[in-house]
């Protein structure tokens, strides 16, 4: 565990590194990262803060067949496994969004994004070599659509990764591995903007966590915008409230 503890604090200080760097192309590349994120919050997930929250019953019950399913697999993984997967996705998500904000722009601006996208991807295949699992790269935009379909893209699990973490580990990892890619996804629309873009797939995020055994009280900060929040607030919150996640999942299960 404690290797586990100091893996995540040292990839978690290349993502605040990574961060202060963006702030440097923010600038350069503004108009394109607001046209794409307010296109990307018309997608088919709803406007931030009109959500349900709490699980109905049919999902608590998937919840727990996936539970049971996967009960077996926590002997024989190593500690810190299922904040591991989470991060592994969370870091993909991340680089996705980064590639895909910029890839109508300059040449100049796209290098300087897929340098940053590099350092998330690295921490990524951390997280996969921990886990036995192939590394994974970031999904590739190359058309607007593609990338205003992200979410979409990530839930129909385009690289198979999710099918190979499943298959490798247990379903509750396929369902950890696909909420991190949502929240890192988002994270990077939210940071990238100066906490002024969001558009948090609720229902997605929701069903995973749930099916990944999270408390609610977790992920719901993750999903619901307080009413005249700042986007200084924002951004704190988003922080805060992986960094909760990211606490509790290293527990033991």
């Amino acid at each position: 565990m404690p290797a586990v503890r100091a893996l995540w604090r040292e990839s978690w200080r290349v993502l605040v590194y990574t961060l202060a760097v963006a702030l440097a192309f923010i600038a350069f590349g503004r108009f394109q990262l607001q046209l794409f994120g307010g296109l990307a919050s018309t997608a088919m997930f709803g406007q931030a803060g009109l959500y349900e929250t709490a699980p109905d019953a049919a999902l608590l019950e998937q919840a727990a067949q996936v539970a049971s399913r996967s009960q077996s697999a926590s002997s024989r993984l190593p500690a810190g496994h299922r904040v591991a997967a989470l991060r592994m996705g969370y870091e993909i998500g991340y680089a996705s969004h980064l590639i895909g904000s910029v890839a109508m722009s300059d040449q100049t601006l796209q290098d300087k994004v897929r340098w940053l996208a590099g350092k998330h991807i690295e921490v990524a295949q951390l997280a996969a070599q921990h886990l036995g699992v192939p590394p994974e790269g970031s999904l590739t935009t190359r058309k607007l659509q593609q990338f205003t379909d992200l979410h979409k893209r990530i839930e129909d699990d385009e690289t198979g990764a999710a099918a190979r973490i499943e298959e490798r580990l247990s379903p509750l990892h396929r369902h950890l591995f696909l909420l991190g890619a949502h929240l890192g996804n988002e994270h990077a629309r939210i940071e990238t903007s100066g906490g002024e873009l969001l558009s948090p797939p609720a229902r997605l995020i929701r069903r995973h966590a749930t099916l990944a055994g999270i408390e609610l009280a977790l992920w719901q900060p993750l999903i619901v915008t307080p009413s005249g929040e700042t986007p200084e607030q924002t951004i704190a919150r988003y922080r805060d409230g992986l960094a909760r996640l990211a606490t509790w999942l290293q527990q033991p299960a």
